[in-house]
């Protein structure tokens, strides 16, 4: 796989976990301020998801390409080895395993690291 495709698949990833994790909060919150169960409740999550996700792929093609992909090309240019994109994948992957784990899971992955290396 040369580097176009991999910036291309980087991209999208970011853009998918991102728009999930936006759909997550919003869940969230609706869960919280809504009080409904069953029926009710999912006709919303249903909702939530068209709202996030159908306007999400169309600015995946449009501003979220274009903001991904100038994470991935400034970390590029602040990488001194060819790895430039890697780099700023997998720091952008750090940074939205450490939102979703404290957002679905309740986890906080900072704490536990700072127990860890205390």
């Amino acid at each position: 796989m040369n580097n176009r495709q991999i910036t291309k698949y980087a991209i999208y990833t970011v853009a998918v976990l991102s728009a999930t994790l936006i759909n997550e909060f919003i869940l969230k919150y609706v869960k919280k301020h809504i009080d409904q169960q069953g029926y009710l409740l999912v006709l919303i999550d249903m909702m939530v998801v068209i709202l996030i996700f159908a306007p999400a792929f169309a600015l995946v093609s449009n501003y979220t390409k274009k903001l991904s992909k100038a994470y991935l090309n400034t970390s590029k240019k602040l990488s001194s080895t060819n790895n430039g994109t890697l780099l700023g994948f997998l720091v952008a992957i750090i940074i939205l395993f450490i939102l979703f784990a404290s957002l679905r899971h309740n986890i906080s992955v900072v704490n536990d690291l700072t127990q860890i290396i205390n």
